[in-house]
């Protein structure tokens, strides 16, 4: 065929984007409700059958009444047969004659990872309770740990609160008046994509935004088990497509249907990117904790999210492809569905040249983007059956990959392995005031206006900690279009934009791609989530701005700044006219199990599609879902990175505390309560002086322990790990926080004779219990009878033969030493640490206020 490859790869991504967008207008109608006359006609060519996969005469209506909104002409032929064109490429799926009828057909069938010609599969799935069938949580379908109970989700826009949360089903009902308000609000919004339609790469991705917002939700088919989102479904429906047009293209057989059809063919790779580095890179920070320099940690971590966006974006421009073919980006991986072509690949050899060269020079090799595309993937790959294997080769590869960082350019020889330059550099002009690691070529002023030296990095990093404040659009552009930073050598620049001052028609097609950091009423550009907040002093913070502060600023100068990590500390100390000890807690948290959760042998029936939706929930709940609760909740927390698995926060030890409880309890709830699908996480609390960087890596030591946590001689996880002790998260739940509080309560009650000194007495109790329990250490086993006497002696009163004080600390606390040989006294003696250091931290240094 002699056609525009470029042309036909959007019409037929349009097509297969859409291709079921007649579903979601189906179950939102009554009979026949929007169909025209004209279309009701067109049963008999657009259905394999008549009355069966109906839903493609709403697809063919929603291009019929909609189509000017495109930007292409989705009536105009594109092969010279009247019938090849967008329209009938998304609405003849069920029923194709063309080969590129039949790209979208085997698109489709390869997204469901499922060959819907056999005849078990030939169910119409339009009768009976099509209508009534919610999507089940992906979550619940992984291991057994759901325990076979239906937890579903509610016909609702996409928003990072709990309303997105499963529920467990208790009766099924009609919910079609529930899906016409969705299908309304759509309608409502795709309308607004009209202004877009001169720039295709930003309507398309904004289209993929609003399909996100609505269909996230609704079941791509009521057959089987409904657990994949008709968005999840459309997405990877488009990048499969995209690619098996330009295979048959650049392959000679785009007039072959049988070549199409053909599953055993390799005809797609996966382009696998890894970061690597990336703790190194955002904990690099000089040995002392300089003024500002909390300042430039959330941008190091957005940063890190931004090129590895601005690159794919290259490469997809590169190769040919469109935002849909990019169907993973998440914590600093993301994976391109690509044409198994010689041009891609010879492309790619290129690409991954020019990447690491660029990381090599720009972060001396401290951070490397790890690209593979070596592993061949047919049809058959992509099916139910084998998608989980395919998996596990492609990221052999990446591993494969990763153990030859900068291999491509080193044994060409077109960098050394000493860095000369960098040498001479710090000889010069001596090391950042930030990251102690570059050279200070930059001159700016501190958060007091203090002049400093810093690397150019850092200065790039403080720009960009500042821009993100301040606008509402981040876009990757050739171009540098006002705010903006060179990556990959200007290749690609990130820029920034206020909301208003963004302008499609004038950047035209020099925009790659654009998003909006969260929803704004009334624009419709595409949306990305990302978990970037910190704590700002607020106007009704005024009236504790001058107890806490630590720059040399008025409430002026410093209202709607970061507060400084100094201050976050100080503002835990207020609730007792300021006294005890400022402290930090450093947070980190990760997904246990990972690679088992999408494993063949525990994810049933894993196909590209369910695989797309596993990866985007765990991240919502990551860089969304929780940035919101702490925004709304846990304002005095420092988000340092937060998406795809894992996390890493900064805030008032308390807080944080009280942050890792809520998250972990709102993680069971979004997971299903799947005792399969469990977080770790680690606490280190260190003083706001004590450098971020090194504090960091307490939290993933202490995570690591968490990771490798036994009981009964076996790993179980699913733990947290704070002031040096290791317990479970329903144990900790269960029992020690009722400690805590209990300690607590003594501490400050009149009626109690605890104190704190007391507190450091059965902390050492706890320590020879500790050593009773793992050691074996006979005498750690004094203190069963220490204790006892200690009680007895300070905090229980007599009077007249009757106990007037102290029964309840003498009964619970006797009553750990009599059952301590009893499996949940062990533990409760083993995780008792924690409560007591809890106590103890908190009311070091203060005047205690002893209440009635």
């Amino acid at each position: 065929m002699d056609m525009d490859i470029d042309k036909l790869t959007r019409a037929v991504a349009v097509s297969a984007l859409f291709h079921d967008i007649g579903k979601f207008w189906q179950r939102a109608v009554k009979g026949d409700e929007g169909l025209s006359l004209e279309t009701k006609k067109l049963e008999g060519e657009l259905c394999p059958d008549w009355g069966r996969y109906r839903h493609v005469l709403w697809t063919s209506e929603f291009f019929e009444q909609f189509g000017a909104l495109f930007p292409i002409d989705v009536s105009e032929s594109l092969t010279g047969d009247a019938l090849d064109n967008v329209k009938n490429l998304a609405s003849r799926h069920h029923a194709p004659k063309s080969p590129l009828q039949v790209i979208v057909q085997q698109a489709d069938w390869l997204s469901s990872g499922m060959d819907r010609t056999k005849a078990e599969d030939l169910k119409d799935e339009e009768s009976g309770t099509f209508r009534e069938k919610r999507l089940i949580s992906v979550f619940s379908g992984i291991g057994s740990g759901s325990k076979g109970k239906r937890w579903v989700y509610n016909l609702t826009s996409l928003k990072p609160d709990e309303s997105v949360f499963p529920f467990q089903e208790e009766k099924m009902s009609d919910l079609t008046g529930e899906y016409k308000k969705l299908w309304d609000d759509f309608i409502e919004e795709f309308k607004l994509l009209g202004v877009l339609r001169d720039n295709f790469n930003v309507w398309i991705a904004s289209a993929l935004s609003l399909l996100e917002k609505y269909a996230w939700c609704i079941p791509s088919s009521t057959m089987d088990v409904p657990d994949v989102s008709l968005y999840d479904h459309l997405r990877t429906t488009c990048a499969i497509a995209a690619a098996l047009l330009r295979y048959h293209f650049e392959t000679g057989t785009l007039d072959k249907i049988e070549d199409i059809k053909d599953r055993d063919r390799k005809k797609f790779i996966f382009i696998n990117g890894d970061v690597s580095g990336i703790q190194d890179f955002i904990y690099m920070l000089s040995v002392t904790n300089v003024k500002g320099a909390s300042r430039i940690l959330r941008a190091r971590s957005f940063y890190i999210y931004a090129f590895t966006e601005g690159i794919i974006s290259y490469i997809l421009k590169e190769i040919g492809l469109l935002p849909a073919s990019c169907i993973m980006n998440a914590g600093g991986r993301f994976i391109i569905l690509a044409p198994n072509v010689e041009s891609v690949r010879n492309k790619m050899e290129k690409l991954s040249k020019e990447i690491s060269l660029w990381f090599y020079d720009e972060f001396s090799a401290v951070l490397s983007l790890n690209i593979s595309y070596d592993v061949e993937i047919s049809g058959n790959d992509l099916m139910r059956e084998n998608f989980s294997k395919t998996l596990i080769r492609v990221q052999d590869s990446v591993e494969e990959r990763k153990k030859k960082k900068f291999i491509d350019i080193l044994k060409e020889g077109a960098r050394g392995f000493t860095f000369d330059d960098l040498f001479e550099g710090l000889r010069r002009d001596g090391h950042c005031r930030y990251c102690g690691t570059y050279p200070a070529v930059e001159e700016i002023e501190d958060e007091e206006g203090e002049a400093i030296k810093v690397c150019r990095k850092c200065k790039s990093f403080v720009d960009i900690g500042r821009w993100l404040t301040e606008v509402d659009v981040i876009s990757y552009a050739g171009v540098n279009l006002g705010l903006g930073v060179p990556i990959l050598r200007g290749k690609v620049y990130l820029n920034f934009h206020k909301l208003s001052e963004v302008n499609i028609a004038k950047y035209g097609d020099k925009i790659y791609h654009l998003e909006m950091l969260r929803y704004f009423p009334g624009f419709i550009y595409p949306v990305k989530f990302i978990a970037n907040y910190v704590p700002r002093w607020a106007n009704e913070e005024r009236s504790i701005y001058e107890e806490v502060r630590e720059l040399k600023q008025d409430w002026e100068e410093a209202m709607g700044r970061t507060k400084t990590f100094g201050e976050i500390a100080k503002m835990g100390t207020l609730d007792s006219d300021g006294e005890g000890k400022p402290m930090l807690g450093v947070l980190k948290a990760d997904v246990d199990n990972l690679g088992k959760i999408f494993s063949v042998e525990f994810s049933k029936n894993m196909s590209i599609s369910k695989y797309v939706t596993l990866s985007r929930s765990f991240d919502f709940y990551f860089s969304a879902f929780l940035d919101e609760l702490v925004r709304e909740k846990y304002r005095n927390i420092y988000v340092v990175y937060s998406g795809g698995d894992d996390l890493l926060f900064v805030g008032e030890w308390k807080e944080i505390f009280e942050f890792a409880v809520e998250m972990y309890k709102k993680f069971r709830k979004y997971t299903t309560e799947n005792e399969d699908i469990t977080l770790s996480a680690g606490i280190a609390l260190i003083g706001p002086k004590y450098p971020v960087n090194r504090g960091a890596v307490m939290a993933d030591e202490f995570l690591e322990r968490s990771k490798s946590f036994k009981e009964n001689g076996k790993i179980v996880k699913d733990s947290l790990t704070i002031f040096n002790t290791t317990v479970r998260w329903g144990f900790l739940l269960d029992e020690l926080i009722k400690w805590r509080d209990m300690l607590e309560g003594w501490l400050i009650s009149k009626d109690s004779n605890v104190k704190t000194t007391f507190l450091h007495r059965l902390l050492t109790y706890q320590r020879m219990a500790k050593r009773y329990y793992e050691d074996g250490d006979i005498e750690g086993l004094r203190f069963t009878y220490l204790l006892r006497y200690d009680v007895a002696r300070n905090l229980v009163e007599i009077k007249d033969g009757k106990i007037v004080k102290g029964r309840e600390e003498r009964d619970k606390l006797f009553e750990l030493v009599e059952n301590n040989l009893r499996d949940k006294y062990r533990k409760l003696w083993l995780g008792l640490r924690i409560p007591i250091s809890y106590v103890i931290y908190k009311y070091r240094g203060k005047k205690i206020k002893r209440e009635a």
